[in-house]
């Protein structure tokens, strides 16, 4: 089990790596990496994340793939603001990437 010291892991998927941006607040799909009963588990949040982990505070570990899940050999940090639903309005099989972004606006509006 994670202790509340440990880094966490994360892990999230990107259409294009250069959708992340750092410093900014992103709507981003986690799944735990942590070991456990919540492992593999999803998350939908609003995160910061940066290129250079040591430098943001409370930082957990995230591991960026492609949308064919291809892993990124980058490794970033992640600091989680807030949660978002885990349902997220929209079309099935739809863009999802645009559905997460709009629940974030949405959320941001309460």
């Amino acid at each position: 089990m994670v202790s509340t010291n440990e880094r966490k892991s994360w892990e999230t998927f990107v259409r294009r790596p250069g959708d992340l941006r750092e410093g900014a607040e992103l709507p981003l799909a986690l799944r735990d990496l942590n070991p456990g009963r919540k492992k593999y588990s999803v998350r939908h949040v609003v995160a910061t994340v940066s290129r250079n982990p040591e430098e943001m505070p409370h930082v957990d570990t995230l591991f960026v793939r492609t949308v064919v899940g291809v892993l990124l050999p980058e490794t970033w940090g992640i600091t989680i603001l807030r949660d978002l639903p885990i349902e997220v309005p929209g079309k099935p099989y739809h863009d999802f990437f645009a559905s997460l972004k709009a629940a974030a606006r949405d959320g941001d509006k309460t």
